[in-house]
Protein backbone atom coordinates (compact mmCIF):
# COMPACT_ATOMS: atom_id res chain seq x y z
CA UNK A 1 0.00 0.00 0.00
CA UNK A 2 2.86 2.39 0.84
CA UNK A 3 4.38 1.71 -2.58
CA UNK A 4 1.18 2.88 -4.30
CA UNK A 5 1.02 5.93 -2.01
CA UNK A 6 4.58 6.85 -3.02
CA UNK A 7 3.62 6.31 -6.66
CA UNK A 8 0.58 8.58 -6.27
CA UNK A 9 2.67 11.23 -4.50
CA UNK A 10 5.41 11.17 -7.13
CA UNK A 11 2.87 10.96 -9.96
CA UNK A 12 3.10 14.64 -11.01
CA UNK A 13 6.88 14.43 -11.33
CA UNK A 14 6.72 11.05 -13.12
CA UNK A 15 4.46 12.65 -15.74
CA UNK A 16 6.31 15.95 -16.14
CA UNK A 17 9.89 14.68 -15.50
CA UNK A 18 10.67 18.25 -14.45
CA UNK A 19 10.12 20.23 -11.26
CA UNK A 20 7.17 22.63 -11.16
CA UNK A 21 9.57 25.51 -11.51
CA UNK A 22 9.46 28.56 -13.80
CA UNK A 23 12.84 27.53 -15.23
CA UNK A 24 11.29 24.32 -16.56
CA UNK A 25 8.01 25.80 -17.72
CA UNK A 26 8.96 25.44 -21.38
CA UNK A 27 9.61 21.71 -20.99
CA UNK A 28 6.04 20.66 -20.19
CA UNK A 29 2.53 21.04 -21.54
CA UNK A 30 -0.56 21.25 -19.39
CA UNK A 31 -3.42 18.82 -20.00
CA UNK A 32 -6.03 19.41 -17.35
CA UNK A 33 -4.28 19.63 -14.01
CA UNK A 34 -1.35 17.50 -15.15
CA UNK A 35 1.92 18.71 -16.63
CA UNK A 36 3.34 16.35 -19.25
CA UNK A 37 6.93 16.18 -20.46
CA UNK A 38 6.97 17.44 -24.05
CA UNK A 39 9.85 15.18 -25.07
CA UNK A 40 8.30 11.99 -23.78
CA UNK A 41 4.63 12.63 -24.55
CA UNK A 42 5.24 14.04 -28.04
CA UNK A 43 8.41 12.34 -29.29
CA UNK A 44 7.90 8.72 -28.20
CA UNK A 45 4.20 8.44 -29.16
CA UNK A 46 4.99 10.00 -32.55
CA UNK A 47 7.72 7.41 -33.16
CA UNK A 48 5.56 4.44 -32.08
CA UNK A 49 2.44 5.56 -33.99
CA UNK A 50 4.51 6.33 -37.11
CA UNK A 51 6.19 2.90 -36.99
CA UNK A 52 2.81 1.17 -36.75
CA UNK A 53 1.20 3.42 -39.39
CA UNK A 54 3.99 2.83 -41.93
CA UNK A 55 3.83 -0.92 -41.35
CA UNK A 56 0.04 -1.17 -41.61
CA UNK A 57 -0.07 0.79 -44.87
CA UNK A 58 3.04 -0.95 -46.18
CA UNK A 59 4.49 2.46 -47.04
CA UNK A 60 8.03 1.14 -46.80
CA UNK A 61 7.36 -0.89 -49.97
CA UNK A 62 5.53 1.91 -51.77
CA UNK A 63 7.88 4.83 -51.08
CA UNK A 64 11.57 4.56 -52.15
CA UNK A 65 14.00 3.60 -49.39
CA UNK A 66 16.07 6.73 -50.04
CA UNK A 67 13.11 8.84 -48.87
CA UNK A 68 13.11 7.11 -45.49
CA UNK A 69 16.87 7.53 -45.10
CA UNK A 70 17.20 11.18 -46.18
CA UNK A 71 14.10 12.48 -44.43
CA UNK A 72 14.82 10.36 -41.37
CA UNK A 73 18.28 11.90 -40.99
CA UNK A 74 16.91 15.40 -41.68
CA UNK A 75 14.17 15.09 -39.06
CA UNK A 76 16.56 13.65 -36.47
CA UNK A 77 18.96 16.51 -37.18
CA UNK A 78 16.34 18.90 -35.78
CA UNK A 79 17.85 17.94 -32.41
CA UNK A 80 20.43 20.68 -33.04
CA UNK A 81 17.69 23.22 -32.31
CA UNK A 82 18.03 22.42 -28.60
CA UNK A 83 21.74 23.26 -28.04
CA UNK A 84 21.43 26.49 -30.03
CA UNK A 85 18.47 27.62 -27.92
CA UNK A 86 15.62 27.72 -30.45
CA UNK A 87 13.54 25.24 -28.44
CA UNK A 88 13.01 27.87 -25.73
CA UNK A 89 9.95 28.67 -27.86
CA UNK A 90 7.46 25.98 -26.86
CA UNK A 91 5.91 25.62 -30.33
CA UNK A 92 9.35 24.99 -31.84
CA UNK A 93 10.12 22.49 -29.08
CA UNK A 94 6.89 20.55 -29.71
CA UNK A 95 7.53 20.55 -33.47
CA UNK A 96 11.10 19.36 -32.90
CA UNK A 97 10.00 16.42 -30.72
CA UNK A 98 7.44 15.45 -33.37
CA UNK A 99 10.12 15.53 -36.09
CA UNK A 100 12.58 13.50 -34.00
CA UNK A 101 9.93 10.84 -33.36
CA UNK A 102 8.99 10.74 -37.05
CA UNK A 103 12.64 10.65 -38.07
CA UNK A 104 13.32 7.70 -35.78
CA UNK A 105 10.37 5.82 -37.30
CA UNK A 106 11.62 6.44 -40.85
CA UNK A 107 15.14 5.23 -40.02
CA UNK A 108 13.63 2.23 -38.20
CA UNK A 109 11.84 1.05 -41.34
CA UNK A 110 14.80 1.87 -43.57
CA UNK A 111 17.01 -0.40 -41.44
CA UNK A 112 14.44 -3.21 -41.43
CA UNK A 113 14.41 -3.20 -45.25
CA UNK A 114 18.20 -3.38 -45.67
CA UNK A 115 19.41 -6.33 -47.79
CA UNK A 116 20.47 -8.34 -44.74
CA UNK A 117 18.94 -11.19 -42.84
CA UNK A 118 16.01 -10.34 -40.55
CA UNK A 119 18.16 -11.12 -37.51
CA UNK A 120 20.93 -8.74 -38.57
CA UNK A 121 18.47 -5.95 -39.32
CA UNK A 122 16.75 -6.51 -35.97
CA UNK A 123 20.10 -6.14 -34.18
CA UNK A 124 20.96 -2.97 -36.11
CA UNK A 125 17.50 -1.55 -35.28
CA UNK A 126 17.96 -2.37 -31.60
CA UNK A 127 21.37 -0.66 -31.50
CA UNK A 128 20.06 2.37 -33.40
CA UNK A 129 17.09 2.88 -31.07
CA UNK A 130 19.16 2.24 -27.94
CA UNK A 131 21.89 4.70 -28.94
CA UNK A 132 19.37 7.35 -30.05
CA UNK A 133 17.32 7.16 -26.84
CA UNK A 134 20.47 7.06 -24.68
CA UNK A 135 21.97 10.15 -26.32
CA UNK A 136 18.70 12.08 -25.96
CA UNK A 137 18.40 11.11 -22.29
CA UNK A 138 22.04 11.97 -21.55
CA UNK A 139 21.49 15.41 -23.06
CA UNK A 140 18.30 15.89 -21.02
CA UNK A 141 20.03 14.80 -17.80
CA UNK A 142 22.86 17.23 -18.50
CA UNK A 143 20.33 20.02 -19.08
CA UNK A 144 18.63 19.16 -15.78
CA UNK A 145 21.98 19.16 -14.01
CA UNK A 146 23.05 22.48 -15.56
CA UNK A 147 19.76 24.23 -14.76
CA UNK A 148 19.58 23.06 -11.14
CA UNK A 149 23.23 23.92 -10.54
CA UNK A 150 22.54 27.58 -11.37
CA UNK A 151 19.62 27.73 -8.93
CA UNK A 152 19.66 29.72 -5.66
CA UNK A 153 19.36 26.39 -3.79
CA UNK A 154 21.18 23.96 -6.12
CA UNK A 155 19.92 20.38 -5.77
CA UNK A 156 18.38 21.21 -2.39
CA UNK A 157 15.03 19.76 -3.41
CA UNK A 158 13.70 19.90 0.15
CA UNK A 159 13.62 23.70 -0.16
CA UNK A 160 12.92 23.78 -3.89
CA UNK A 161 9.47 25.15 -4.74
CA UNK A 162 9.47 22.93 -7.81
CA UNK A 163 8.68 19.94 -5.61
CA UNK A 164 6.29 21.76 -3.28
CA UNK A 165 3.18 19.89 -4.44
CA UNK A 166 4.90 16.52 -4.38
CA UNK A 167 6.20 17.16 -0.86
CA UNK A 168 2.70 18.11 0.27
CA UNK A 169 1.40 14.76 -1.04
CA UNK A 170 4.15 12.88 0.81
CA UNK A 171 3.21 14.74 3.99
CA UNK A 172 -0.50 14.10 3.41
CA UNK A 173 0.09 10.33 3.16
CA UNK A 174 2.53 10.35 6.12
CA UNK A 175 5.41 9.18 3.96
CA UNK A 176 9.13 9.85 4.35
CA UNK A 177 10.25 13.02 2.59
CA UNK A 178 12.71 11.54 0.08
CA UNK A 179 13.93 15.05 -0.81
CA UNK A 180 15.70 15.55 2.53
CA UNK A 181 19.43 15.38 3.13
CA UNK A 182 20.74 17.63 0.33
CA UNK A 183 21.60 20.65 2.52
CA UNK A 184 25.33 20.01 2.80
CA UNK A 185 25.71 19.13 -0.86
CA UNK A 186 23.88 22.32 -1.80
CA UNK A 187 26.04 24.46 0.53
CA UNK A 188 29.22 23.01 -0.99
CA UNK A 189 28.07 24.00 -4.47
CA UNK A 190 27.18 27.50 -3.29
CA UNK A 191 30.56 27.94 -1.58
CA UNK A 192 32.40 26.79 -4.71
CA UNK A 193 30.29 29.20 -6.74
CA UNK A 194 31.34 32.08 -4.47
CA UNK A 195 35.01 31.02 -4.68
CA UNK A 196 34.83 30.94 -8.46
CA UNK A 197 33.23 34.38 -8.58
CA UNK A 198 35.93 35.80 -6.30
CA UNK A 199 38.67 34.38 -8.50
CA UNK A 200 37.08 35.93 -11.58
CA UNK A 201 36.53 39.23 -9.78
CA UNK A 202 39.12 39.63 -6.95
CA UNK A 203 37.91 43.19 -6.16
CA UNK A 204 34.71 41.75 -4.64
CA UNK A 205 36.71 40.06 -1.89
CA UNK A 206 38.08 43.40 -0.68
Amino acid sequence: MRFFLYLASLGPFLLSHHPECAKYKGHTIKIGKFGLCIGCFIGYPTAIISMIFIGLLDLNHIIPAEFFLYFGITFLASFILSPVGFTKVKFIKITQKFLIGLGAALIYWWILDLPNSREVNARITFYFLTITVSLLNIYHIYGFYRTCKKCETPYNWEKCNGFKYTKSLLEKHHLINIFEGMDEFSRNILSKRVEKQLKLNPKRSK
